[in-house]
């Protein structure tokens, strides 16, 4: 069976155009279209309006509802703090969320067992990275106080937070990555800027104002 996916966001702007009702599309409201700026349909003009949404969450679920249904369309929210759209479920035909659950439930010890050893792996992995992470921090700044490396490398690292460690480039050990955790670091735990805030300031000028001191450390840890 051919499969039909579209995506469908929820909006960030508004005075957007269904260019088949031509009413507006408010902000938040449902979108059907290749991305978010580009022409497309309101949500009620697509074939999804009678269509459950299935949650992200359950990949075995969401797999396998989709290669059941014949029109899947992926829902995206725009998150403003990381600027980017995320997934946050998918609509596909009632049927086809029920023929994928009965699959589920069938293989559910199978799958279970699985995870659970892939989770050791990532979880192994992780601490591997983690300590590989810290040394690299180490070569490039060899003065920094006794085991600091391995408390900004766990900060930096942590899962789902979107920091730096969590970037490609970090991944690779690129310099300016490290320097960037080693900063962030610096930032709060060498100098004021965590007590400044409530004080009428914006957070640009505290960062002004303690990146003086931030470079003395960073020069005194090289």
């Amino acid at each position: 069976m051919a499969i039909v996916s579209q995506n469908i966001f929820l909006t960030k702007k508004e005075k957007l155009i269904c260019r088949d009702c031509k009413k507006s599309i408010r902000l938040g409201d449902a979108y059907v279209a290749e991305s978010e700026t580009a022409k497309g349909t309101c949500f009620s003009c697509s074939p999804f309006k009678n269509y459950p949404l299935l949650p992200s969450g359950d990949a075995a679920l969401t797999r396998r509802s989709k290669k059941h249904s014949a029109l899947c369309g992926v829902l995206l929210a725009w998150n403003q703090r990381r600027r980017r759209f995320e997934r946050k479920g998918q609509y596909v035909e009632a049927k086809a969320i029920e023929l994928a659950k009965i699959e589920c439930e069938a293989d559910k010890a199978i799958r279970v067992e699985k995870n659970r050893k892939a989770a050791l792996i990532r979880e192994v992995k992780d601490l591997e990275y983690i300590e590989a992470f810290a040394k690299a921090i180490r070569l490039h700044y060899p003065n920094c106080p006794i085991n600091r490396e391995v408390a900004i490398a766990k900060h930096a690292c942590e899962k789902h937070s979107g920091r730096v460690g969590r970037t490609a480039n970090a991944k690779v050990f690129e310099k300016a990555m490290i320097d960037l955790a080693v900063e962030a670091h610096i930032r709060h735990a060498e100098t004021n800027y965590d007590s400044q805030f409530g004080k009428g300031k914006r957070k640009k000028e505290i960062r002004s104002d303690v990146s003086f001191d931030i470079q003395k450390v960073l020069i005194s840890w090289r």
